[in-house]
């Protein structure tokens, strides 16, 4: 199942331009992780996306941001 999820988060990745990290993790996990958070950067606002699928001694990574224009 979480070959599934990390192959869903790849493609993602692919499709809105993000970086995908494919890592070795120290320790065992396994779960998967869908983060969004919104700031304020030189008066506009961005939001970074972070999928996370960690298959035991594996980090499937994928990020990135969008920029939402200015704030007044």
């Amino acid at each position: 199942m979480l070959m599934f999820i990390a192959g869903i988060f790849v493609t993602i990745g692919i499709t809105v331009g993000a970086e995908i990290i494919i890592s070795p993790i120290k320790g065992f996990v396994i779960g998967a992780l869908v983060h969004n958070e919104t700031y304020e950067e030189n008066n506009k606002e961005i939001t970074e996306y972070t999928l996370q699928c960690l298959l035991g001694i594996i980090s499937v990574n994928v990020i990135w941001q969008t920029h939402n224009g200015l704030k007044e």
